[in-house]
């Protein structure tokens, strides 16, 4: 029989895999947008990209994809402070630099490097930090 965890690491798991969950389909949003940008012809006009774009399946992706990104963000920001959480999502700037360099054989230089170990420490840090009590945020009626 599988064992059930205790009440308090569920919220914790729960949370680590919201977080997780929302890092892959972020990378996935950016990844989708650029191959569906280098898909798309814009010598034709606005008007023209518009309806070729919302013709063009990856494009559309690219947009469920964002959709789906939003609702676990709310779901994220329903149990986390925002002060907290907005600044650690900066680690989809490492995941998705290493998904350009992966899938679309782009370069590295150290610059880019040291930005990403900077990022990753930022986000180490603001991970580690227990801070203040949270807040309630507002209720509904």
């Amino acid at each position: 029989m599988a064992e059930i965890a205790p009440a308090k690491s569920r919220p914790l798991a729960a949370a680590i895999g919201g977080w997780l969950l929302f890092i892959v389909v972020e990378t996935a949003t950016q990844i989708t947008f650029k191959y569906a940008g280098a898909t798309l012809d814009d010598r034709s006009g606005l008007i023209h990209l518009v309806a070729q774009a919302l013709a063009t399946p990856v494009v559309l992706l690219g947009f469920g994809l964002y959709f789906l990104g939003f609702l676990i963000w709310m779901t994220i920001l329903k149990d986390i402070d925002l002060g907290r959480a907005f600044p650690m999502t900066a680690i989809i700037y490492v995941t998705t630099l290493a998904s350009a360099v992966l899938l679309f054989h782009e370069m590295l230089n150290p610059l880019r490097v040291a930005g990403v170990l900077v990022i990753a420490g930022g986000v180490a840090l603001l991970a580690s930090d227990t801070g203040a009590a949270p807040t309630p945020g507002p209720t509904p009626d």
